[in-house]
Formats: C-alpha cells, sequence, structure tokens
C-alpha cells in the first residue's frame, strides 16, 4: 500500500510509516493518529508496547514507566515549505520536497548528489549490482528491466531504456548520441549518421556555428531553424531554404518571408478563440480551462455553462476542457510550478532566454533586453520569425487600424484594406 503522507510504498500489513511515521490500523490498516488504540474505521482495539522493553503502555504515556524512554516525537522545519516534520522523515508529509538524510538539505527532483554535503546517491542494478544512471528503465551492463512501461509508447534509448526526444540526438541519462533520424548509435567522431548516411552537423549560415543537425536556435547567434515544414509536415534537418519535399520556402528562412511591418500595435499574439462568458460576461479561451473572472466552466462548442463535475457537455456532447498542464514542445504533462520539462528539458520558468528577467504574459519581446521570443513558449525568436521552431506555434498579428486578425505574410489587411509596409 502507499502511505497517504509521503506517499511511500509499504507492505500492505504494515503498522507504521518508517519514513514519515504514520500509523495504520493492524486490522484494517486504515490511517489512525499517533498512539491511537482504537480505529474509528473498524472498531479493532489494540494495546501499544514500548519498543524497547515490551511494557504495556497507555495511549497517554509520553515515556514507559518500566525503562524510561521518551515517545515523544522530535520535529524540524521542512526545508522546502517551512511546515514541522518528523526528524526521522526524509519526505516532506506537507509538500512532498525531499531532504538530505544526511544533513536534511533541501533535494530537487532526482538529485544524486547533495548540494550542501557532498552526499551521493547511486544507484545499483539489483541483478548484476552494476551502477545505472538515474531514469534507466534497464540495465546498461545485463539488460534487466526495472520498468513495466509496456513497448511503442514514445522513442527509448537502446542502452538504458530511458525515454528520448529524437530530435535532441542524445540520451540525457546514459550519455548515448545517435541519429536524430533513424535513432541509429553514433560516436562523437561521426560526420554521418552510419545507417541513413543523414548529415549529423551543419554550420549555422549567418555566424558560422557547428550544430547538430536537430538544433532549432543556434546559441551564438539566435537564429531560428525550421523542423518541420508548415506546408507538408515534412521533418526538417540542417538549414535549407526551401523543403526538400514540397520545395515550399521554410519559414525564417528567407527575405520574401520577413514580417510586415505592423507598427507598435501590429505585435505577435498567439491568437485564441475566444468566447463571452454567460455569467459575467468575460471574454475568454474556453477551450483552455474556467472563466478567469467567475470560475464557470463554458462549453467551448455551444458556449453553455457546464454542470460541476461534467466532463461533456449535456447539451451538444462536446467534452469538456480538463486543466492539465502541459508542456507546449512536447507535451508532456508537468506541474504548475514546473520550472523545466522533465521530459524534454524546455525552460518553463517564464524568463527571457537571454537576461532571465521575468516576461509578462503572452509577452513577445523581452521588456527588459529587447529579445524577441515566442509568445506561447517563451523560447527566443527572431523578428524574422512567423513560426516558433521549439514548439511549432504560427504567429499571427493585429491590423494596427481595426484590429482584425490578419496573417503573418499579409501586405494589406482584408478587412479595412489597410496597406502595410513591404
Amino acid at each position: 500500500m502507499e502511505c497517504p503522507n509521503c506517499l511511500t510504498e509499504l507492505p500492505r500489513d504494515a503498522d507504521v510509516c518508517d519514513n514519515c511515521g504514520q500509523e495504520f490500523c493492524p486490522h484494517c490498516h486504515e490511517p489512525v493518529p499517533a498512539r491511537a488504540t482504537t480505529c474509528l474505521k473498524c472498531g479493532e482495539a489494540w494495546s501499544l508496547a514500548c519498543p524497547e522493553c515490551g511494557h504495556e503502555l497507555s495511549g497517554n504515556d509520553t515515556k514507559c514507566p518500566h525503562c524510561g524512554l521518551s515517545f515523544e516525537e522530535e520535529f524540524e522545519p521542512c526545508p522546502h515549505c517551512g511546515q514541522p516534520i518528523p526528524d526521522t522523515a526524509d519526505i516532506c508529509p506537507h509538500c512532498k520536497g525531499e531532504r538530505c538524510p544526511t544533513c536534511g538539505a533541501a533535494l530537487s527532483a532526482n538529485t544524486l548528489v547533495c548540494s550542501q554535503c557532498n552526499t551521493t546517491f547511486v544507484l545499483h542494478c539489483p541483478e548484476c549490482q552494476h551502477e545505472i544512471p538515474d531514469g534507466a528503465t534497464k540495465c546498461p551492463h545485463c539488460g534487466m528491466v526495472f520498468s513495466d512501461t509496456p513497448p511503442g509508447e514514445g522513442d527509448r534509448c537502446p542502452t538504458c531504456g530511458a525515454l528520448i526526444m529524437a530530435e535532441d540526438g542524445v540520451c540525457s541519462v546514459c550519455g548515448l548520441t545517435f541519429c536524430p533520424r533513424c535513432l541509429a548509435p553514433t560516436t562523437e567522431a561521426d560526420r554521418i549518421c552510419p545507417k541513413c548516411d543523414l548529415e549529423l552537423f551543419f554550420r549555422c549560415p549567418d555566424c558560422g556555428f557547428d550544430l547538430l543537425a536537430s538544433t532549432s536556435i543556434c546559441p551564438s547567434c539566435d537564429r531560428l531553424f525550421a523542423r518541420s515544414c508548415p506546408h507538408c509536415q515534412h521533418v526538417i534537418y540542417a538549414a535549407p531554404i526551401e523543403c526538400p519535399s514540397c520545395h515550399n520556402a521554410l519559414p525564417a528562412e528567407k527575405a520574401a518571408l520577413t514580417r510586415p511591418a505592423l507598427g507598435e500595435i501590429g505585435a505577435a499574439i498567439v491568437v485564441p478563440k475566444l468566447v463571452k462568458c454567460p455569467n459575467c460576461e468575460t471574454r475568454f479561451e474556453a477551450a483552455a480551462g474556467p472563466c478567469p473572472t467567475c470560475e464557470a466552466l463554458v462549453c467551448p462548442q455551444c458556449h453553455r455553462i457546464a454542470l460541476e463535475n461534467e466532463n461533456v457537455c449535456s447539451y451538444c456532447g462536446t467534452e469538456l476542457p480538463i486543466m492539465i498542464f502541459t508542456c507546449p514542445k512536447c507535451n508532456a504533462e508537468v506541474g504548475t510550478a514546473a520550472e523545466v520539462c522533465s521530459n524534454c528539458g524546455l525552460d518553463l520558468s517564464g524568463k527571457c532566454p537571454r537576461c532571465h528577467t521575468p516576461l509578462p504574459d503572452d509577452a513577445d519581446r523581452c521588456p527588459s533586453c529587447d529579445q524577441a521570443v515566442c509568445p506561447e513558449c517563451g523560447s527566443a525568436t527572431s523578428d524574422e520569425a512567423i513560426q516558433c521552431a521549439v514548439c511549432g506555434a504560427q504567429f499571427t498579428f493585429a491590423c494596427p487600424e481595426c484590429s482584425a486578425e490578419i496573417s503573418a505574410t499579409a501586405t494589406s489587411c482584408p478587412e479595412c484594406k489597410t496597406a502595410f509596409e513591404a
């Protein structure tokens, strides 16, 4: 079973959680208050005994009357949230944050070395006892599988079995390098994939920086590279100026596809489909969740207020939005407070990628250093980009005269006919 306080896995007949001290009924194994002698659910009664001498105790004893052993639990503040936790607990029952069992310092998820006392947490294969990388689903030495995850659910590293992103070209768990197109293992000396002949590196056409074939942003000059054709969705590698499949020009790669000058009002935005809340008349994106003003859940199709706990609109049958936050790059589920996507490593901090200043919601430029950013995921972009090369968001614009939505390549407004500068 799982401890309701710290989520530690326990034997089904456990009477107490060794991690946080939560006690359980010895009959039905429901959680009970500390030093309880009766279960309120099943009515089972039991007696308490001193763990030192075995002498019988009452629920009010704070020390053993026979040997003097004290039972008063000592508490310490959690290094994450400050709430008191048992001094023997390594996981906070309030915020689920972990701390070092040696010095008590706060640990972040998947930390293998304590930054305060340098205690190292090493994982070993239960079959061959060889050290295994954190996050691996099978042993790189003997091949023993540790995960029950069925095959076929995403790409996996052929060495350690960890989930990988093909465009990264390297496994973040064991360090294996591979071809981003066919996933064949490669070495640092390989310039061409030995299996599919893909050129694994290319030079940035703006600054000459040597980049991996799947790199979407040049770290030297912030040049963007399309990784899928917006016309035929063909996967793109390196920096061609046109799609090798349909031969259409790629975004941000030719001068003919630069943005029209729209003035100060024509800022880059990702335009959502807004509806008017029938309860408070606030305009919001119904497909993204409840109304931000009155918290009413509105059907994005027929715009009627949904009933509480409804998953499907009772009027039109449309599935109602569920508040799940996902990474804009890989669509993996992430927590609301996540700073980095644990699946693909995308920065989710909401800070400028150049100067690290916090960005306003839906900002297309950093207010501090004027770096152009994607309004959807916050990644660095350029003034010429019409699509984010990281999350794939298509940039649309608003006419400075009538505020009508227009495409990024439009030379005039289809509504008021205002002409834009070339």
